[in-house]
């Protein structure tokens, strides 16, 4: 079972232009996550006294460079679109691939935590689990468009290659042919 194909992103753009969408959409989310991580980290007094707790500041500090990861990902997407070079689709779809498991772990655990709990913050948290399920759901989507475009890439590829493969017939002369 693989991964299914779409010829068209959202119904209405090609493939290559889905891809830029994408790439660029993601780009500008992580270079936002990333700035807001950083600032959270180093301009924050995220403790108490001002000083930065050591379990939050390993925790922003991961969540930064997972940011920068996906933002580095994004960028090597929108050159892989632009320059039809389907192997720099790849690290792409596996870091977003990879992030949306966990967000979908994530979920499901804080669902099962609300069920269990009473709370204050309990809309909130509500609230905070379906932006995450969504966001995942659309990854799974922008994944399934990226892949099209991968193998669409790929193809259009291969048959350039077999197009220029073709060689001519020379016919052979009886006189060349030793007898």
């Amino acid at each position: 079972m693989g991964v299914p194909m779409v010829k068209k992103c959202c119904c209405c753009a090609n493939l290559h232009t889905g891809t830029l969408i994408i790439g660029y959409l993601y780009a500008i989310w992580s270079l936002l996550e990333l700035v807001v991580y950083v600032l959270l980290v180093r301009l924050a007094p995220l403790g108490t006294v001002g000083v930065v707790s050591s379990h939050k500041y390993i925790f922003y500090g991961t969540a930064a460079i997972v940011s920068g990861v996906t933002l580095f990902c994004s960028l090597l997407l929108i050159l892989a679109a632009y320059k039809k070079l389907p192997f720099l689709t790849l690290p792409w779809t596996i870091v977003t691939g990879i992030l949306t498991a966990v967000f979908f772990v994530l979920c499901l655990t804080g669902i099962s935590l609300i069920l269990q709990d009473t709370g204050e913050m309990l809309e909130i948290e509500i609230i905070i689990i379906i932006v995450h399920l969504t966001r995942a759901c659309i990854s799974v989507y922008c994944i399934i468009v990226v892949h099209s475009r991968h193998k669409q890439i790929m193809y259009e590829d291969d048959e350039n290659r077999f197009q220029r493969s073709a060689r001519r017939y020379q016919p052979v002369e009886i006189r060349d042919v030793a007898m």
